[in-house]
């Protein structure tokens, strides 16, 4: 079988600017070539990006994965705990501009889901403290993610998939909601954020998109009875409950 870059980058979970990157700065893929010069992947290539993807899962760093794939052995390397420490430095240093290219960098180079898993949302806990100190940082750092996210989310604009929304239902933390749109950025779709949390939703206004809403608590019979009326009047609606 062959794949696009479109169509390898859905079947693998990966965005393509990542595959992009991979290829380029590490010459972790090789996709053959068409005469428009266009990628062109195939089942070996899948078998490849799964097993970088398994790597990176364990922490790590995307330069250092080459040579594992050519001879696996056990690696201690904590890629993760590092990148996060390295942010949480610049960011207590003040570095803004440095940090903000490095989380770029960190989006083009790993995949976003897994970014916002082992590094983002970690790093953000860490800073959760109700002290003057760590809310200006935490602030910081989630003006540069939101950010982030909004350029990403600005590349989707032409992807070919469906339209999405994603909402805060009921939450405190609206960065929260960011996180989701990125970890769903660069698979093909388009997707607008609800930047505040509002009391009372109306997906009706917008019917024919996929909704998202992110939450937290127990879903009560009321809660229940708002996502059975919401699910009879939009295309889709997905609760993601943190």
């Amino acid at each position: 079988m062959s794949y696009s870059i479109g169509e390898f980058a859905q079947l693998c979970g990966i965005n393509a600017t990542t595959l992009r990157a991979w290829q380029r700065r590490y010459g972790l893929l090789k996709p053959l070539r068409t005469e428009g010069g266009h990628r062109q992947y195939n089942d070996d290539d899948v078998t490849q990006a799964l097993k970088i993807l398994d790597w990176i899962k364990k922490g790590v760093p995307v330069s250092q994965v080459r040579p594992l794939l050519e001879r696996p052995t056990k690696r201690q390397t904590n890629n993760w705990q590092a990148l996060q420490e390295t942010m949480l430095q610049r960011l207590q240093d003040g570095k803004i501009e440095s940090l903000r290219q490095l989380i770029f960098n960190s989006g083009r180079d790993y995949p976003r889901p897994e970014l916002v898993a082992n590094v983002l949302r970690p790093l953000r806990s860490r800073l959760a403290a109700n002290t003057a100190s760590m809310m200006t940082l935490r602030e910081v750092l989630d003006g540069i993610i939101i950010g982030y996210t909004s350029f990403c989310l600005d590349g989707d604009r032409k992807a070919p998939g469906e339209n999405y929304v994603l909402a805060g239902w009921q939450l405190a933390d609206t960065c929260e909601v960011w996180l989701e749109a990125l970890k769903r950025s660069g698979q093909g779709n388009r997707a607008d954020v609800l930047p505040a949390s509002p009391g009372i939703l109306a997906p009706a206004l917008f019917p024919q998109r996929h909704w998202v809403l992110v939450t937290t608590g127990k879903l009560t019979q009321a809660r229940q009875k708002d996502l059975e009326k919401w699910r009879e009047q939009v295309a889709s609606l997905e609760i993601i409950l943190l």
